[in-house]
């Protein structure tokens, strides 16, 4: 008897203890994190350690990390005012500077020139429906002029930051420390989340451009070229690194992956993708998200910011305008968006896009955020605009050009957006709660989803990084040497007539490739008629800058069609002309540019065997018809560095790449495909998952 009551006390003595952590939300369980201060004081309590963020001298419910996150935010929402909840609603840009110097405020001569310019409110981005600037607007991504920490940091009070900047690695963790430094002193101490496009290519470009300190991985911005590996296993150290690595700076979420599905060729964003297949990159997207997030996002982790919502690879004749479905195959788009909510993504990102369902940009749409994302796919994180977006104004076309920024805004966040890329205009929110045209619960619901961020990452507890630390993290030996790993796998061989791999000792002549990388595996010579074998590698386009981004011309009529592919191929009679219009629709052509392919035949002409590694940039590509009567040897690589691709040609790696996506066998092909259906190209001329090895 004596046993059972030891027994029995033993029991309510646990379920007690299981009561009390229930209701004080406190458990033993989590063990003493990492403190980070520079501007609190520490409170000490049994042992444990916690930061006085408030100043106040006590342990507040947002500063005690034995809490659940839900909990602590709660408490954080409800010590803020309206102005501090509403700074946490925008995402601007802050470049972390060469030199690492933090620019703390305006000399006075630049204030000067400030008050002297166009009013803060109308700089930015510029589309149909958003107002035109005095004096014009500011190029993509760009950091405004204004950007400085008192500004940002103290009295506009924002607390998610794009830094795209490059500098040394030891410049940029200072950097980020004094920024974060700054916003501990501030009066509840909310840390800073640092954002940044991708900036693991083994070049920069795209978003992030100059010196490349990061380690390098194949494509500049997106996963296509890891995807053609097939190797999950890779990508999943790939997130892995590019979480080290982001961390070791103060980096803290990636604006990306990109997880559109390249069913439409044409769209200029398509090698930011990861496949035309929706189940294969939802895939990939899971490795990733277990190497950069994995199973709990902490200190060591990095967040995921999905886009671009509801999936932007189906637009209307690859214009990068109007999302449209011939094919109703809108659900097939969804697939990655399924995989990465159920692997726990708490950020999405809409596109500028026009949708099907209401004439509305995608963040205008209370429909696509609000009932298919929150709703239907039961998404629990916070959703944030693409870059400029509130700028563009809604294409809806009873809507054109009649509203202001404010109307922009108000729009967005009552369709259920949390947040707005680029913009700093924080007046123009606070004045729609105080008008009565944006509820202060959906200011406080919005502050709470976007707050998740930075307790999962552990900011609160320590947002600083070691400088001296991360120069020997970034860039380690370990993972170029994964890096180069990958840029070897991705590079696909499409076609070889016997010529590879090439023999030691050959004379060979190339064009588009470091020539003192050449060297190094054979003899170099001027002229391609000395040449044993000629080497080209070239673009499949011509240079240009994103043309995806248009915001589009607005759908016909006034009104959305009853069926979901009413809009495609329709134009407004009234729309502007491509001349004087940038958004303007036009005719894309993706073939490799007539120039290009007219020098690769007079150097087959010479009668000496030619391989060429095309290089796709934006689009993908349609090949030139007389591509194998001229190329002895067809290769496809995705920004892998130069010796990665002299490696394969001169078999020190034997190909394993599988084309991600399918090669058109010609325009015609392309105009005839539906723009939501993968696969569908007429007899084309490479298909999905075609790719050799040497030893086939």
């Amino acid at each position: 008897m004596k046993i059972r009551r030891n027994i029995s006390y033993l029991l309510l003595v646990s379920l007690m203890t299981g009561l009390l952590v229930s209701c004080t939300g406190k458990s033993n369980q989590k063990p003493q994190p990492a403190i980070g201060s520079r501007s609190v004081n520490i409170i000490e309590k049994r042992g444990l350690k916690f930061k006085d963020l408030n100043k106040n001298g006590k342990l507040d419910i947002y500063e005690d990390w034995r809490l659940s996150d839900d909990e602590r935010i709660a408490d954080l929402v409800s010590l803020m005012t309206l102005e501090e909840k509403v700074g946490l609603m925008f995402h601007p840009n802050i470049a972390v500077p060469a030199d690492g110097v933090v620019k703390y405020d305006l000399t006075e001569e630049e204030k000067a020139a400030m008050a002297a310019a166009a009013d803060e409110r109308y700089t930015g981005p510029v589309g149909p429906g958003g107002q035109t600037p005095p004096g014009g607007g500011m190029a993509m991504g760009q950091m405004r002029r204004t950007a400085t920490a008192k500004s940002y940091i103290e009295e506009k009070h924002f607390r998610n930051i794009l830094n795209n900047g490059v500098a040394p690695i030891r410049e940029f963790a200072t950097w980020s420390n004094k920024m974060q430094e700054i916003a501990e002193a501030t009066r509840l101490g909310i840390p800073i989340m640092f954002s940044t496009d991708p900036r693991h290519g083994a070049t920069l470009g795209a978003h992030v451009s100059g010196q490349q300190y990061f380690s390098q991985w194949p494509s500049k911005e997106g996963q296509v070229g890891i995807t053609s590996s097939r190797d999950t296993a890779i990508v999943r150290k790939f997130g892995e690194v590019v979480a080290e690595e982001y961390r070791a700076v103060g980096l803290h979420m990636i604006l990306g992956p990109q997880i559109d599905v390249m069913t439409e060729p044409r769209w200029s964003r398509n090698m930011g993708c990861f496949s035309e297949d929706a189940n294969l990159t939802a895939e990939m997207l899971s490795a990733f998200m277990d190497g950069a997030q994995g199973k709990n996002v902490g200190p060591r982790k990095i967040l995921v910011h999905l886009k671009h919502w509801p999936g932007a690879g189906p637009h209307n004749d690859g214009t990068g305008q109007w999302l449209v479905y011939p094919g109703d195959n809108f659900d097939y788009h969804l697939i990655p968006w399924k995989k990465g909510i159920e692997k726990g993504a708490l950020a999405a990102m809409g596109y500028y896009s026009g949708t099907f369902y209401d004439s509305l940009n995608v963040n205008y749409s209370y429909h696509m955020s609000t009932e298919v994302l929150y709703n239907q796919l039961g998404f629990k994180g916070a959703i944030c605009t693409d870059w400029g977006v509130v700028s563009r104004g809604p294409l809806k076309p009873s809507l054109q050009g009649k509203t202001t920024l404010k109307d922009n805004m108000e729009m967005i966040i009552n369709a259920g957006v949390d947040q707005m890329g680029s913009e700093t205009n924080n007046d123009l929110v606070i004045e729609l709660v105080r008008e009565g045209r944006v509820t202060e619960e959906r200011i406080n619901q919005a502050a709470k989803r976007i707050l998740q961020w930075h307790f999962k990452l552990g900011l609160f507890e320590n947002p600083y990084v070691d400088p001296e630390a991360a120069v020997k993290i970034v860039r380690s030996d370990k993972n170029q040497k994964l890096g180069y790993q990958a840029q070897l796998e991705s590079i696909v061989l499409l076609v070889n007539d016997g010529i590879l791999p090439a023999k030691e000792g050959i004379k060979i002549y190339v064009e588009g490739i470091d020539k003192e990388t050449a060297a190094k595996y054979a003899t170099l010579v001027d002229s391609p008629k000395s040449a044993d074998l000629i080497i080209a590698r070239i673009t499949t386009e011509e240079e240009r800058s994103f043309p995806g981004f248009g915001g589009g011309a607005p759908a016909p009529g006034g009104a959305a069609g009853s069926a979901r592919n009413t809009q495609r191929r329709q134009t407004n009679p009234q729309q502007m002309t491509a001349q004087n219009n940038p958004f303007a629709p036009r005719e894309i052509n993706i073939e490799v540019p007539k120039a290009k392919w007219d020098n690769i035949k007079s150097l087959a002409k010479t009668g000496k065997p030619v391989v060429v590694a095309f290089n796709p940039t934006g689009s993908s590509c349609v090949l030139p018809s007389d591509l194998k009567e001229v190329a002895k040897a067809t290769i496809m690589i995705f920004d892998a560095l130069d010796n990665a691709l002299l490696d394969v040609i001169f078999g020190k790696f034997n190909p394993i790449g599988r084309l991600p996506f399918e090669i058109p066998s010609s325009m015609d092909a392309v105009k005839k495909q539906l723009e939501d259906v993968p696969f569908d190209s007429e007899n084309p001329a490479f298909k999905f998952g075609d790719g050799l090895s040497y030893n086939e």
